[in-house]
């Protein structure tokens, strides 16, 4: 029998119902959601008419069976369980819910409500897991007050959950960061400091050869420079402190830049640079964000072409769409790898060993477009033998 301090009206009062009913549909239902499993229909009406009146949302279950797929479907936020159902019992409804594969599902507070009052089914239904168990009779008061409780008490859980689970994704992206760039600065400090040694050993170097050298130990000192800015630029836009406010700029100059500063790159595989833009004409873009992402796509053209390959950047301008299309004849992008190869820190199986990088160039490009107003992908082509990306903007 249940204690009710509040409980479910005569039917002679079908007015007050329905009254009492109206108010709980208007009432906040942020409570939370409880699943009711009790075959005695009396007593699962009168849980559910004071549950609702206290805000709370309430499922009803009469049997076992319907209980699980109740569960598995709905997710509530607390169980109120009864232990002798039809069809499949209470017992075996909590230790399926403590073992199921879904963490929220699995914590889910459950209450067993029973007519068995023996300490040793007491101490069975916590063995299971329950988190409280009242045997019969129990006071609707009591319910009422426990399952909010548990609930408040499970959502801070859940809240301190995801909050752990952010800082400790926060603080892996941070050390992905630093690992990232550590390696970046440690193969450009072993270029410059290379050169510098041999220049500082051979006296005797031809005018030329040492002119070379003095040219790659300023090239990596510049990249060393535009990597901390390229880095603090990604960043700002992350952490939305960046609005890559549009500039004016001539585009065939900053296309210039740019060929000037991978063609070394270029003839030290032998590869053909082809960079043809349309006539000169001003762009409104963030130039530093435009230059980073083409610098990435060059980049890593001339890093996966072939020796005597080629490496070719279109530029067109029609229908208000500036559009870029830089391409080469490398291997091409196993199909497995397209849907991954913008994400952070994601390298090719395939290439992971082969190449030398941090798997941040075609994210950061595809960051930047995005928060330019553009879009970045790689064009959907069934030769599989080179690589193409397109990139547009909105003029």
């Amino acid at each position: 029998m249940v204690q009710a301090e509040t409980l479910l009206p005569s039917v002679t009062k079908n007015h007050n119902i329905h009254a009492a009913l109206q108010h709980s549909k208007t009432t906040d239902l942020s409570a939370g959601r409880v699943l009711i499993v009790e075959d005695e229909d009396s007593l699962a009406e009168i849980l559910e008419f004071n549950l609702q009146r206290q805000g709370f949302s309430v499922l009803k279950a009469g049997d076992g069976l319907e209980a699980c797929r109740i569960i598995g479907r709905e997710q509530p936020d607390l169980i109120l369980l009864d232990i002798m159902l039809p069809l499949l019992n209470g017992w075996e409804i909590c230790r399926m819910v403590r073992a199921h594969h879904d963490q929220q599902i699995r914590e889910t507070p459950v209450i067993m409500l029973s007519a068995l009052s023996s300490e040793q089914d007491k101490l069975k239904g916590y063995d299971l897991g329950a988190d409280l168990y009242l045997p019969k009779p129990y006071t609707v008061k009591e319910v009422i007050l426990q399952t909010r409780l548990l609930i408040e008490r499970s959502q801070e859980r859940r809240c301190l959950t995801r909050q752990l689970e952010t800082m400790q994704q926060w603080q892996q992206l941070q050390d992905n960061w630093q690992h990232a760039l550590f390696h970046e600065l440690r193969n450009q400090l072993t270029v410059i400091s290379g050169m510098a040694d041999h220049l500082n050993e051979q006296h005797s170097l031809l005018f030329d050869e040492g002119d070379q050298f003095i040219e790659q130990i300023s090239h990596s000192s510049h990249y060393l420079g535009s990597l901390a800015e390229h880095y603090l630029l990604i960043r700002q836009v992350e952490d939305g402190q960046s609005q890559l406010k549009p500039e004016r700029f001539q585009l065939q100059e900053l296309l210039d830049e740019l060929h000037k500063l991978f063609q070394p790159l270029a003839e030290q595989k032998a590869c053909q640079l082809i960079i043809s833009p349309p006539q000169n004409f001003e762009v409104q873009l963030h130039p530093v964000g435009l230059k980073i992402i083409l610098a990435s796509l060059i980049e890593n053209a001339l890093k996966y072409s072939l020796l005597d390959g080629q490496v070719e950047v279109k530029v067109t301008n029609t229908d208000n769409q500036l559009r870029f299309r830089i391409s080469d004849d490398g291997p091409g992008i196993p199909e497995q790898d397209r849907k991954k190869i913008f994400e952070k820190f994601y390298r090719g199986k395939n290439q992971a060993h082969k190449t030398i990088g941090s798997g941040l160039g075609l994210y950061m490009a595809r960051t930047l477009a995005q928060a330019m107003g553009g879009s970045l992908g790689l064009e959907d082509r069934s030769n599989q033998d080179n690589c193409t990306f397109l990139l547009s903007f909105p003029l």
